[in-house]
């Protein structure tokens, strides 16, 4: 997950890169490549999610995103029966 989410924030500072340069040299090229970019990243943490929830379902586990969503309420479960 960790790699995901650095991999994803280097695609959008590289697409950010791309338009400053496209911006100051006025290349609608530099533009497209950014927007490229900009729409890899995002496919990239789709495909992430898309595969997360199907191996869950393969596996019979929860998926990663369902594990987080079920963290407070794990959290509050465990320190209510404390007190």
């Amino acid at each position: 997950m960790i790699i995901l989410l650095v991999g994803a924030i280097g695609l959008v500072m590289w697409s950010l890169q791309l338009m400053k340069m496209a911006h100051h040299s006025s290349e609608k090229s530099l533009i497209f490549a950014g927007v490229l970019v900009a729409v890899s990243a995002i496919g990239l943490v789709a495909v992430y999610m898309l595969m997360d929830g199907c191996m869950g379902y393969i596996t019979g586990g929860e998926s990663v995103s369902a594990q987080a969503s079920n963290l407070p309420l794990m959290v509050v479960s465990h320190f209510s029966s404390i007190f």
